[in-house]
C-alpha cells in the first residue's frame, strides 16, 4: 500500500468507554495518515487512543487527534513516533474541555532511536542493523 487515510469518529454516552490503538510502520514514499475524532457526551464516558508509529526512508505520517470533553468526563490520547533517514512525522492534537469537569490529557513524542539503546544492544552482540530492528519491533509491540 503506498498510502492510507484513515478517518474514525465517535460519539460516546453515559458510561460507555472507546479503546484504539493503531501501530504504522511507513517506509519509502508511503503516506498515513490518521485522524480520531471523539465527543465524549455522556457523563463518565472516557475514551484512550494510542498511537505507536515508525517512519523511514522518506515516508511521511499525520496523526490528527480532536477530543472535546463535553461534560464530565476522561480522555487520554498518546502518539509516540520513532523517525529514521528522511521520515516525516507530524503529530496535530486538539483537546476542547467544554466542561469544567472534563479531564483530558494529550502526549506525544517524536524522536530517533536513542544511541544508547544501540550501544547496549551491540555490546550484547547484534551488529547495527540487528539493534535497530530489535528496538523497532519492541516498540512496535
Amino acid at each position: 500500500m503506498d498510502s492510507t487515510v484513515r478517518v474514525t469518529k465517535g460519539s460516546l454516552d453515559k458510561d460507555t468507554n472507546f479503546v484504539v490503538t493503531e501501530k504504522i510502520m511507513t517506509h519509502g514514499k508511503q503516506y498515513a495518515e490518521t485522524e480520531f475524532e471523539v465527543n465524549l457526551n455522556g457523563e463518565n464516558a472516557s475514551t484512550h487512543v494510542t498511537s505507536r508509529s515508525v517512519a523511514t526512508d522518506k515516508s511521511k505520517q499525520k496523526f490528527i487527534s480532536k477530543i472535546y470533553g463535553n461534560t464530565k468526563c476522561f480522555a487520554h490520547v498518546e502518539c509516540d513516533a520513532i523517525i529514521k533517514d528522511n521520515g516525516k512525522v507530524q503529530a496535530i492534537p486538539e483537546i476542547t474541555a467544554n466542561d469544567i469537569e472534563a479531564n483530558l490529557i494529550h502526549e506525544a513524542a517524536i524522536g530517533k532511536i536513542a544511541g544508547e539503546q544501540l550501544t547496549k544492544l551491540m555490546t550484547l552482540g547484534l551488529d547495527e542493523k540487528e539493534a535497530e530492528e530489535a528496538i523497532i519491533n519492541g516498540f512496535l509491540k
